[in-house]
Formats: structure tokens, C-alpha cells, sequence
């Protein structure tokens, strides 16, 4: 095994001679140089600090072979903790597994992977260490050749995912071969894919399924045919059929094609132009709907190559077209095998005059969807491309029962915006934005005070002690704040023109979010032209000029300026918080010194204005594990106790508690810190600007300091939430890390303290367990919960003290079975760790006087994860069942991993 430590970004000597670029792999900037690619070859895009892939001229220098016989082979070799100027934001790790997912060609087909998991694997990991491992070869092909007989560039897409101890390190790398006599630039989709040989595995189709749209033409009539490659994962052909295939057939795949070309509108007003592009399809189904095309033709291709088929469209594209324009053929293929249901959504752009595609339109991806939604998927579990879906999704189209628009920006921005729509929040009750029955936001009827005030309501019946009058809204609720446009808009090799949602700004785009405001020129929903806007109707070639695409000031009126959101205004300093020190012992106060830091490093000096919070836990095998289970002090602010100096020499401030920990109190214990400051901006309004909840682990008894598992990863929540405190925040804002959640949100902590004060107006006494697995897993499953409501009470404003959620109204986006969505190594995997607390069951008892906390029983560790999810009554006795009378649990005969029904096998997808 070559193994070599290095310095530099560029491992020169290790790899060919065409010298190696790095490749970061666009993964999070926080851990982005855990594991790097260096490849040979042209790093692109030029002029860029991070590189999405590397490109070389088959037979070129960066060629290994050195052959121009139409594949480049890559050399490359993985590297870990990589230092460069354009990876300065992320820190070093120790990075503890490397894993290679896929290996993709664009247009179809997949790279071989066996040498590449070898130079993974020679990094004899785990390190902390800047090393590079073993170089692999990696074979691209050109694409083509197409009718013609000419060549275009392939490009070959390596995922992976390294696990560090900064949290996940998710990467793609991209590498492109152009043919050996094409020029540098990257090319487009617009010529063929290679095709399928006829040396191409025979046999009955097996599992998988591979599809792509190898070349589209148009003829001089006006139809359209269609080149695509069906196949399962070996290669072995697969039979196209347009009609739904019932019953079930493995060698068959229903296979459905639409089309749509790209209009480029120049709008001038005034001598004021602004150029717009809309897809416009072609296909319209009885409902005067866009559609796919039906009774097509399909065939054998003229080749007769294996797996290779044309597919020649009834629909006549109109005479007089202009074949000048991006086309795009997309299609919908489904095929099941077993009981598993595989989907592809191959698309293909082209311009039928000929030539290369030099107009696009890719404001968004599907990767972007799906970085919550995993996998995008509507209209069934079929359509999970968002360049398909913009084929039928145009703007010219709406429903015909509801007159909302289908048009993909207008729909989508009033989805994801949901229940929070201003023509939701301020209509009348029954106010809904939805098509036929499913609603994306409506208002409904609240209890109007009570035990369950501002919860859904039918009757005053379902409200204890108030009355069913009050409102509230319903439907989907955004994970993070909207206003980060670039949440789905960020410019990405896959969706180019995404800045669109600040230079292009128009009528339709922007009401989708503001459907209370009309800037347009035709009455809508929202009013008379000019409702809530500039008086009178405005054409969109002219909203650019208002609403410019570079921010004069925060909070204005231009695009990015209108979406600041205020915890990310560029006047906030920056603020972090480090526990320099920290000491306690079992019965005596908690001693620590923290040092507080400006966002320029700079310390802060003064502390006027602040509020400082701590929290303690331990022992770290499972918190919450003492009486109390945890302790909880304010350093600073209103209520402070204890004493609270400094700065000293060192620029640290000390704090000593007047609260003490448990006399229970043994091992390692666990105190992190909130801490906040209020920010008046210059135009007067007031921001909290939150630290990350610094934490550290110390022992209270003299035994070495152990640090609790990871089960959850921070980026993890990141993905959908964004930055809790800037994007997404609960609890008021202050709490913001996984690490410190779970020192109260432990086996031993329940709901009664807030419960307890609506016992008296008719609740359910029975408390409900703040374990953070408990609550995590019953939020995020939310309306999928076989028993709802889910209420857990909260804190709230005096008189009441206390406010009721109904989490069983959570829309989880993505799919519960992939707990790697949150989960870190394994760690929903069984057996689980040993030492875990079971979780306290109890009731609000006001037998007696004063409500006191009844403990009923404990929910064992394993049930308690498991059940949190699955809330059947059968997986309830299912569990009891095979647990004992003194909560020993068998769950690890069955469900660990090597057994009969894995944890892993049970949530496979």
C-alpha cells in the first residue's frame, strides 16, 4: 500500500504528469477537506476556488493509457484532512470510515468501482492525518458516436460519504473525457449518449433498473422519436411497454414520454428589456391538461442493439414550430420486481435545427429537493425529477377546478410556504390553498382558551374548559426560515441559472410566497393589479428595476435585501462562547470559566445586556441518571444566581453556582451554555444574536472523563433545518445543539411540569416523556402516528404557564425508513450501547393537594426507540411480549444486526 503524509492541496508525483487538482467534493464547508479527490487533469469551473471535477482529453497528457481510444482513464487517489486556501473554513477531523455509494455516466450506465474502493480503503483509516491513499484508475468514455458520427464529452459522477468526527463528509466528484479532438469547454446535453454495444449481457432481467434518453430528433413533419436505453443493473434488457403493466411483470417497464421546449421572451417596457425563459409543452390530455403523450410507438432501435429502443410520439409537434429552441423529452419509467417499485426519470435537452444547447433553464435541482425530501416524489412514487416535472408544470396552465396555477414556481413556492401564506393567515375561516381535496394550508377552527387553546377543533367538545371559536392555521410548515431563497436556489453544475430568483424577478415567481400582493397586470386572487404593491399594473420586464439583484441595504426593497432574515444581517458581530474550564462535585456548586468571542475573534469585554444560561447532565453512559436529573442555573440576565465575574487577566469571565449538583452525582457530567445578546441594527430593529451552545464533559469524582455516544449528527438536523437560532429555532432561540438537547431531554424528564397546570381544566393527566428519542422520533413522524393527537405541553406566558403542541400535525417530508437521515454510525442499529436508561412513565397526581409527578413505570431503552416510531397497539404487544417482567428486552435475538430481521433489513427501502 502506498501511503503518503502531505502538506500541500496537490499531491504532484503521486499521480500522473498532467499534474492533480482537488477535488473538495461540495460537500458542507465545515468538513468539506475531510476527504478530497486528486485527480489529473483540468479542474473546472476555471477561475474557481472549489472545483467540482477535473476534465481530460482522451488520449491527452492526464490520460494514463495515453490511447485516443474514446475512454480517459482517470488516475485518482482519495486524501483526508486536506489543507488549501479554498477549504480554510473547515477544520481537521479524524475521518473514520470511507465509503464509495455509486458511480454514475451521465446518460446511463455506471463506473466500475472495484479499484476505487481499493484507494478508499488503503487510507488505513481511522486518521486524523493529512494522507493520501493508493491511486485507482477510473475509466470515462466519451459519449457518441450519434447519427452523425460525432463525439461529445461523458462525465462520470463518484458519490460518497465519509463518516469524521465533525459529522458526515457527503461528496460527488465529477470527471469529464472529451473526445480528443474537442476544445476545453464543458459540453452540453444536446448530443447522444454512448449506446449499448452489442456485446450486451442476455437473459432474464434481474434486479434494478438503468434508463437513459440516448438522442431525440425531430422530422420534417413534425414528429419526434426518441433513442432510449432500458436495462436492469447488469445490462440485461429490459421491454418498454406505454400501458400499465397488471399484472406485475419483471421483464417489463412501463415507459412514458413528454415534451416541452424552452421559450426565451424578451419583455420591454419603456425601452426597458428584461429576457425570461418558460418551458411551454406540447401534449394536453382530455381536461385540456399537459400530459404525457399517448399511443406512441415504440421499437426496436434501428441498430438492434440490446436494450436499446426508439420511441416514436403520436403527438405532431405544430407546423411552423421553432426548431431553434431547447427541447426537452423526459420520461416517467416504473418497473417492479418482487415487491420492490424502481423508478427513473431519464431527461434529454436538444435542439432539433441541430447544434448544441446553448439556452437552459435549471433554477433548482432535484438533489436541492432532496435534501429533505429523500426521494422527491409526487403524483404517486413515480415523477421524482424536477426537470420533468417542468415539462407539464408551465406557466400557461391551471387547474381546472380550483383556477390555481400548476405553473412549477408559482405551485411550489405556495406549497412549501403552506400554512404560513398571507392569503391562509389573513383570510376568513376555510381560507385553503390546495387542489381538490388536499390542502397545503387552510384555516380551521382553534379552542379558544382551555386545556388545548389554539389546537385544531371541530366542536366546543374538543376543547376542555374552553370553546371551539378561536383560529388557526393548518397544512405544510417550511423546517427553516423561507426567506433563504437559496435553500432551493443555490447555483449548483445541475441548476445554472438559480440566481434567477434575484436577477429575474417577476409577477408570478414572487406571489407564490406574496399571494396578498398583485405588482401584475391581470385581477388575481389578491385583488386588482397593484393590491398591496405600487398603484396599477406592472409588467415584469420592469420589477428589476425596484427590486434589483444587489442588496443596497439590508431590509430594502431589491431581492436579496427584502429576504434578509434578521439573525443573518451582516451587522450581527458573530458571537461564540468556549468553556475554558469546569469543575464539580456531588453536592457542591459547579465552578467554570468561559471566554465569550466576536465573530473577528476579537473578545468581548463587556457582558451589559447579555443573558447566560447553563445546563448540567450526567453521567455520560445516559444522562438524567441523578435526583434531579439534571440542573439548571441563569449566570446572567434577569433571575441570575450565583456569582458572575470578570474579565480576568485572560479576558475569561467565572462564574460559580449557588445551585449544586446532585449528591448522587457520579462519573462524567456533561454543562453547556446558552448565550445571547440583543443587537439593535441601524434602521432600529432589535435581533437576539445567539451563540452555538458551547458544552465540555468533566468528571465529578476523580474517574477519567468519558464522552457520551454520538447518535445524532448536528449536520444532519442542518440539512432541513438549516442553523438552529438563525434559520429554525425552538425554545425561543437559545437552544440550538444537539449535544446540549439532550441533557434535558433525558430518560428521567416528562411534561408534567407545564401539564400539571392544566390538569385542573380537564387534560389528560397522563405526562408524556421528554426523552429526546421519545420525542424526536413521535414529532417527526407526526401525522403518520397510529395514536394522535400527540400533545406535549410546553412552556407558555402567564396566566396560563403553560402551551399546548399537537406535533401529530408534522409533515415529515422524507422517508422515516432511512433513519440515516438523522442516525451517525450505525446508531439506531441493535444492540444498542449498554448502560441506557429505560424512560420514566408517569401521571400529574392531585390526590393529595398540590400536583405531584406519579411515577407509573419505564419504557425499556430498546421499546422506547422503536415504539416512539412504531405506535401500533401490535408493535406495543409485539414488545411486551418479549420483554421481561424485569425489563429485560429480546429484541436483539431477532432484530440485532446479523439476525433474522436486522434493524437494517426491517428499514430497507
Amino acid at each position: 500500500m502506498l501511503r503518503r503524509t502531505v502538506t500541500g492541496f496537490v499531491v504532484l508525483g503521486l499521480l500522473g504528469a498532467a499534474g492533480a487538482a482537488t477535488i473538495p467534493g461540495g460537500g458542507s464547508k465545515r468538513n468539506d477537506c475531510a476527504v478530497t479527490l486528486q485527480a489529473d487533469g483540468l479542474a473546472f469551473p476555471a477561475g474557481k476556488a472549489r472545483v467540482s471535477g477535473v476534465s481530460c482529453a482522451d488520449g491527452g497528457p492526464c490520460d494514463a493509457d495515453g490511447a485516443i481510444d474514446g475512454v480517459c482513464h482517470f488516475l485518482v487517489a482519495f486524501c483526508t484532512n486536506t489543507e488549501s486556501e479554498a477549504l480554510a473554513a473547515c477544520g481537521p477531523s479524524e475521518v473514520r470510515a470511507l465509503a464509495v455509494q455509486s458511480g454514475k455516466l451521465k446518460g446511463g450506465g455506471r463506473l466500475d468501482l472495484t479499484q476505487l474502493d481499493g484507494a478508499a480503503a488503503s487510507l488505513g483509516l481511522p486518521t486524523s492525518e493529512t494522507v493520501c491513499g493508493t491511486p485507482a484508475t477510473v475509466a470515462v468514455p466519451v459519449r457518441g458516436p450519434d447519427q452523425k458520427g460525432e463525439l461529445a464529452s461523458g462525465m462520470g459522477k463518484i458519490k460518497t460519504v465519509a463518516a469524521t468526527s465533525r459529522g458526515k463528509d457527503k461528496d460527488q466528484f465529477q470527471l469529464v473525457c472529451r473526445p480528443s479532438n474537442a476544445s476545453a469547454t464543458t459540453t452540453t446535453t444536446s448530443v447522444p449518449a454512448t449506446t449499448t454495444t452489442s456485446t450486451a449481457p442476455t437473459g432474464t432481467p434481474g434486479p434494478g433498473l438503468n434508463a437513459a434518453i440516448q438522442s431525440a430528433q425531430v422530422d420534417a413533419a413534425g414528429t419526434v422519436t426518441v433513442v432510449f436505453s432500458l436495462t436492469d443493473e447488469a445490462g440485461i434488457p429490459v421491454t418498454p411497454q406505454s400501458a400499465a403493466i397488471d399484472p406485475p411483470d419483471a421483464s417489463k417497464a412501463r415507459v412514458r414520454f413528454a415534451i416541452a421546449r424552452l421559450e426565451v421572451v424578451d419583455e420591454t417596457v419603456e425601452g426597458f428589456t428584461t429576457t425570461f425563459t418558460r418551458w411551454q409543452n406540447y401534449v394536453l390530455n382530455s381536461r385540456g391538461m399537459p400530459a404525457y403523450d399517448q399511443g406512441g410507438a415504440t421499437a426496436f432501435a434501428p441498430a438492434g442493439e440490446p436494450g436499446l429502443w426508439t420511441y416514436t410520439f403520436r403527438t405532431q409537434l405544430p407546423a411552423g414550430y421553432d426548431a431553434t429552441r431547447t427541447h426537452r423529452v423526459a420520461a416517467q419509467i416504473q418497473r417492479t420486481v418482487g415487491s420492490e417499485g424502481l423508478v427513473a426519470n431519464p431527461v434529454f435537452d436538444f435542439v432539433p435545427a441541430g447544434g448544441e444547447v446553448t439556452i437552459e433553464r435549471n433554477v433548482t435541482s432535484t438533489a436541492q429537493c432532496n435534501q429533505c425530501h429523500n426521494p422527491l416524489q409526487a403524483h404517486g412514487t413515480g415523477r421524482r425529477e424536477v426537470r420533468l416535472c417542468q415539462t407539464c408544470h408551465t406557466d400557461q396552465w391551471s387547474d381546472p377546478d380550483t383556477g390555481a396555477s400548476i405553473d412549477f414556481k408559482n405551485m411550489i413556492h405556495r406549497i412549501h410556504h403552506g400554512k404560513e401564506l398571507p392569503s391562509v393567515t389573513e383570510g376568513p375561516l376555510g381560507a385553503a390553498y390546495g387542489f381538490g381535496n388536499t390542502h397545503f394550508g387552510e384555516k380551521v377552527a382553534a379552542c379558544q382558551g382551555g386545556a388545548l387553546a389554539g389546537l385544531p377543533c371541530m366542536v366546543d367538545a374538543d376543547c376542555p374548559s374552553g370553546t371551539c371559536t378561536g383560529e388557526t392555521t393548518v397544512g405544510v410548515g417550511f423546517p427553516r426560515d423561507i426567506r433563504n431563497c437559496t435553500t432551493c436556489h443555490a447555483v449548483t453544475p445541475d441548476s445554472e441559472q438559480a440566481d434567477n430568483w434575484k436577477t429575474k424577478p417577476s409577477a408570478r415567481a414572487c406571489t407564490g410566497c406574496h399571494d396578498d400582493v398583485n405588482p401584475g397586470e391581470q385581477a388575481t386572487d389578491a385583488g386588482a393589479p397593484g393590491t398591496n404593491h405600487v398603484a396599477g399594473d406592472q409588467p415584469d420586464a420592469l420589477c428589476r428595476l425596484c427590486h434589483a439583484a444587489v442588496a443596497g441595504e439590508e431590509f430594502d426593497e431589491t431581492v436579496p435585501g427584502a429576504h434578509v432574515i434578521p439573525a443573518r444581517s451582516a451587522e450581527l458581530a458573530g458571537l461564540r462562547g468556549e468553556i475554558v474550564a469546569v469543575s464539580g462535585s456531588p453536592g457542591g456548586p459547579i465552578a467554570l470559566e468561559l471566554r465569550l468571542i466576536n465573530g473577528d475573534g476579537s473578545l468581548v469585554t463587556s457582558v451589559a445586556g447579555y443573558t447566560i444560561a447553563l445546563t448540567a447532565s450526567g453521567p455520560s453512559t445516559d444522562f438524567g441518571a441523578t435526583t434531579p436529573p439534571f440542573v439548571r442555573a441563569t449566570m446572567l440576565g434577569g433571575g441570575a444566581t450565583g456569582t458572575f465575574t470578570g474579565p480576568n487577566s485572560a479576558g475569561n469571565f467565572e462564574y460559580t453556582s449557588s445551585v449544586v449538583l446532585p449528591a448522587d452525582a457520579a462519573g462524567t457530567w456533561r454543562i453547556g451554555l446558552e448565550v445571547r445578546r440583543p443587537v439593535t441594527l441601524a434602521g432600529g430593529r432589535v435581533v437576539t444574536e445567539f451563540a452555538q451552545n458551547p458544552v465540555a464533559s468533566f468528571s465529578v469524582d476523580g474517574s477519567p472523563v468519558g464522552e457520551r455516544r454520538e447518535v445524532v449528527a448536528q449536520e444532519n438536523c442542518a440539512s432541513c433545518h438549516g442553523t438552529f437560532s438563525v434559520d429554525f429555532s425552538i425554545h425561543g432561540g437559545a437552544r440550538n445543539r444537539v449535544e446540549y438537547c439532550v441533557l434535558c431531554h433525558n430518560a428521567n424528564v416528562t411534561d408534567f411540569d407545564r401539564r400539571r397546570r392544566a390538569v385542573g381544566l380537564g387534560v389528560d393527566p397522563v405526562n408524556e416523556p421528554m426523552a429526546f428519542k421519545h420525542v424526536i422520533h413521535k414529532i417527526h413522524r407526526g401525522e403518520d402516528l397510529e395514536h394522535r393527537p400527540y400533545v406535549v405541553y410546553g412552556f407558555g406566558a402567564a396566566p396560563a404557564n403553560f402551551t399546548p403542541h399537537d406535533f401529530a400535525e408534522v409533515l415529515f417530508p422524507g422517508d422515516l425508513r432511512d433513519c440515516t437521515t438523522c442516525h451517525t454510525d450505525g446508531s439506531q442499529l441493535l444492540p444498542l450501547s449498554t448502560g441506557l436508561l429505560p424512560t420514566r412513565t408517569s401521571t400529574v397526581d392531585t390526590s393529595g393537594g398540590p400536583a405531584v409527578e406519579l411515577v407509573t413505570g419505564v419504557i425499556p431503552p430498546v421499546q422506547d426507540a422503536c415504539l416512539s416510531c412504531h405506535d401500533s397497539d401490535a408493535a406495543a404487544a409485539h414488545a411486551e411480549t418479549n420483554t421481561t417482567s424485569s425489563g429485560a428486552e429480546a429484541c436483539n435475538v431477532c432484530h440485532a444486526e446479523g439476525s433474522v430481521v436486522a434493524v437494517s433489513e426491517a428499514h430497507a427501502r
